[in-house]
């Protein structure tokens, strides 16, 4: 597990700039990956905490001013503006923080398929906040997790309960208990943290794990399926997956659609449509008859109940489109086909 020994942290010069009157927005920091497991960590020397099912988002402040980070640094203040108003309460300094920005529904459950509705500034979200990675200049990264997660909830003790600003809390031990409890809850999983650890900004540490209820995860569209009757619309979504950096045929994906949404993903499809069929690793000709073609560069969530021994998805239900990160190579499928 890796692990550190606590270092004295590093104040960064020029939190002001040369006029020393206005404070310095904090730069946007690749975040830190988890790494998907099939089994909780058993023992107390990890910490657990719910896995939101959101967008991953830094948020930089400064006195009143915010800005709201894509995990690629894309700056969606305005999809999000809703939770600006209160981070600028937060702190007369600056701050860092890493979470995740959800949408609530009718359960209390995060709802990735209700944030997707949410994107104007103005919907109902909230902004989970999990990790503190600078705080008035100081760079508290390298210090470890329990300490910056404690350095964090002091920075949100003062947060009004009623603001869309919420500490995602954590449980020292029994993750087998935690898991199962999240599950009969209805919600996605935990994630497992080293309460040791420092933050590995840009990689996909072992440090901190995720563990899901359910089987979910992102696909490249290859293509979709034109409906039987009428036009601008989609029946299905084709799907792939980057192997050895080749595209992986897994399936389609048909239901989890409202007739808004199919609409709205064939607009979107329209942009990026070719008559020309990318190099797809074992789709059958039947499927690649039928598919209608786009460059690969969507990418959508998909939850789905097992992963066939031919690497086919099975019973998949479509959750939506991630408009917050490309399809890149290192999509790659996450559970191992069931031999």
């Amino acid at each position: 597990m890796p692990a550190v020994t606590a270092v004295s942290p590093k104040k960064r010069s020029g939190r002001r700039d040369s006029d020393s009157t206005q404070l310095i927005l904090p730069a946007f920091r690749p975040p830190q990956l988890a790494s998907l497991e099939r089994q909780v960590p058993s023992g107390n020397s990890w910490l657990f905490e719910m896995k939101f099912d959101g967008y991953r988002m830094q948020a930089a402040i400064a006195g009143d001013q915010v800005r709201l980070y894509t995990r690629n640094g894309h700056d969606w203040t305005r999809q999000f503006g809703y939770v600006a108003p209160a981070l600028s309460k937060l702190t007369p300094g600056t701050a860092l923080i890493d979470g995740e920005l959800c949408a609530i529904d009718e359960h209390g459950h995060t709802n990735f398929t209700l944030l997707k509705n949410s994107l104007d500034g103005q919907a109902p979200v909230v902004f989970y906040a999990f990790d503190l990675l600078e705080l008035d200049g100081e760079d508290i990264a390298a210090l470890p997790q329990l300490e910056r997660k404690q350095r964090l909830e002091t920075l949100l003790a003062s947060v009004p309960t009623d603001a869309p600003i919420a500490y995602s809390d954590h449980i020292v031990g029994g993750g087998a208990e935690v898991f199962q409890a999240m599950c009969d809850g209805g919600y996605e999983g935990v994630i497992a943290k080293s309460p040791t650890a420092r933050y590995y900004g840009g990689e996909r540490s072992k440090a901190w794990l995720k563990v899901k209820c359910v089987k979910r995860q992102e696909f490249v569209v290859i293509g979709w399926r034109p409906p039987e009757y009428g036009v601008d619309n989609v029946r299905g979504l084709f799907l792939a997956t980057y192997e050895d950096g080749k595209l992986v045929y897994r399936g389609g994906v048909g239901t989890g659609f409202t007739d808004r949404m199919r609409r709205e993903v064939w607009e979107v499809l329209q942009l990026i449509r070719t008559d020309e069929p990318p190099s797809i690793v074992g789709m059958p000709r039947v499927e690649a008859r039928a598919a209608r073609w786009v460059a690969p560069r969507l990418l959508a969530e998909v939850e789905y109940t097992e992963i066939t021994p031919d690497g086919l998805i099975r019973h998949p239900s479509f959750k939506g489109l991630r408009e917050d990160k490309p399809a890149a190579l290192e999509v790659h499928l996450e559970e191992s086909p069931n031999g």
